[in-house]
């Protein structure tokens, strides 16, 4: 019998070993990439600016079909949108001095068809220019620059709004620093981040109770910190532990927010861009693309504690030759009169590449647009795909001027749909949304924004399309 046992034991060992080829081990990644979103599988909202007197809109592009599939009104002058919840999307109206009330639209989808639209009253006059979403789908906040919570102790600092978007009501006011820029909510909603413009400050709050989170800088001596030039935007890394700050100089820096209660310590890194306005950060691949008006994109690796810069320095971008433009482009036949200013960044979900959008302005008065290739495995420049031009609209005077162009945030923005298969150049000066196809790099068409209330322009003798000032993807 016990021969049989052993020769039993000695089977199984042998069935164990031969059972396993390799020799297990744990494989820990402290900062897990984050997949894309079913939410923006569907559609690409354009915001559109429609003058001082008229209600702007919102248009839904289904990603499957290249068309316009839904339009709503939102309020005047609207600058920014986010996307809420699987159905909801929240439009911040910035409004002008003595005109309707500033407000935030709430846009309730079925499908891709916008269902209903809500407004939330704001302060008047607080010129609201960003919104973020936490610590709930009924939570937002929103930059109120024109509003001052103490004008006794502290005149010239700003507030910050929480909305209640169930109740739909301003809820509450977070004072802040001067002139709030931008925001941002760390992934697991538990903390917002406030970019103050007008005193070069970041402020902090735990979402839960608002309460104030101390930020300090290198020497620990201030809070909240003196940036070397004023902060104009803000992204959360996916692992919460990260804010990085795009100041306007152009430098890097980060904020690591792994304490609970703080204080945050703030680092600028050795990273600069000049004339860069904005950064995207790619969540599947841990990095930022931060494009500039000097024709280039720096790509940043974020994944570890020490920023990095990708492809050794930024990547030169390159205009597309007129010759390469199709018959019918006003800049086909035209010269170059200006630099190449890289403007707009999409990173596909499937994380293969990133598109850069970038145009010039040529000597017959057009503004000449494209799309840029890079290849996120190499980061290296794959093609440059030209998108057909248009008058510049921000020439005053001109039959085409469009005021709000001279003045956004973002002349051009770009968006990629949830399923890698499109992406999307928004034009202020175009007045369109330009589509193109990822599974060959080619441009497609574009589709124009809802008609304005500006004049008609000879010789079309109608009235031209409003005028895209934001692009997002979803819902």
């Amino acid at each position: 019998m016990k021969r049989f046992l052993w020769l039993g034991f000695v089977l199984c060992l042998y069935v164990i070993c031969t059972g396993c080829g390799e020799t297990f081990r744990p494989i820990i990644i402290p900062n897990p990439p984050v997949f894309p979103n079913p939410r923006a599988a569907h559609t690409v909202l354009a915001i559109n600016d429609n003058g001082t007197v008229v209600p702007g809109s919102a248009m839904v592009v289904d990603v499957s079909g290249d068309t316009d599939m839904s339009v709503a009104n939102v309020g005047l002058a609207p600058v920014h949108a986010v996307q809420q919840s699987a159905s909801q999307v929240l439009v911040v109206n910035h409004s002008v001095t003595g005109a309707v009330a500033d407000s935030i639209t709430k846009l309730s989808f079925n499908s891709v068809i916008i269902a209903g639209t809500t407004t939330i009253s704001l302060p008047a006059n607080s010129a609201p220019s960003f919104v973020a979403v936490a610590p709930s789908d009924t939570t937002a906040y929103v930059t109120l620059p024109g509003v001052v919570p103490d004008p006794v102790n502290f005149p010239n600092n700003n507030a910050v709004g929480v909305v209640s978007t169930l109740s739909n009501n301003l809820v509450a006011i977070i004072p802040v620093g001067n002139d709030p820029f931008a925001l941002a909510v760390t992934p697991d909603k538990s903390k917002l981040y406030v970019a103050n413009l007008g005193d070069s400050s970041l402020s902090a709050f735990n979402t839960q109770g608002r309460s104030a989170r101390a930020i300090c800088d290198q020497s620990g001596t201030v809070c909240p910190p003196s940036l070397a030039s004023a902060p104009i935007w803000l992204s959360a890394r996916t692992d919460n532990q990260r804010v990085y700050v795009l100041e306007f100089h152009g430098t890097l820096g980060f904020l690591d927010t792994t304490s609970t209660a703080g204080p945050d310590t703030f680092t600028e890194t050795g990273i600069a861009m000049i004339g860069a306005a904005y950064m995207v950060y790619d969540s599947i691949l841990n990095r930022l693309y931060i494009p500039s008006i000097i024709g280039q994109l720096m790509i940043v690796d974020v994944s570890q504690s020490v920023p990095t810069v990708l492809g050794g320095g930024p990547i030169l971008i390159t205009s597309v030759p007129p010759t390469s433009r199709s018959i019918g482009d006003p800049c086909a036949t035209s010269t170059e009169s200006s630099p190449l200013h890289v403007v707009a960044v999409a990173a596909l979900p499937d994380a293969s590449r990133a598109y850069v959008g970038s145009y010039y302005l040529d000597d017959l008065g057009n503004v000449c647009p494209q799309v840029t290739v890079i290849d996120a495995s190499s980061n290296t420049v794959k093609s440059s795909i030209a998108v057909p031009g248009f008058p510049d609209a921000t020439v005053v005077g001109s039959p085409y001027y469009a005021q709000v162009c001279a003045k956004t945030r973002f002349r051009f923005m770009m968006a990629a749909g949830g399923d890698s298969s499109r992406v999307y150049l928004s034009s202020c000066d175009g007045g369109n949304v330009n589509i193109i196809d990822t599974s060959n790099d080619t441009y497609i068409e574009n589709l124009p924004a809802p008609i304005g209330s500006r004049p008609p322009i000879p010789p079309d003798q109608q009235n031209p399309p409003q005028n895209p000032v934001f692009l997002i993807a979803g819902p």
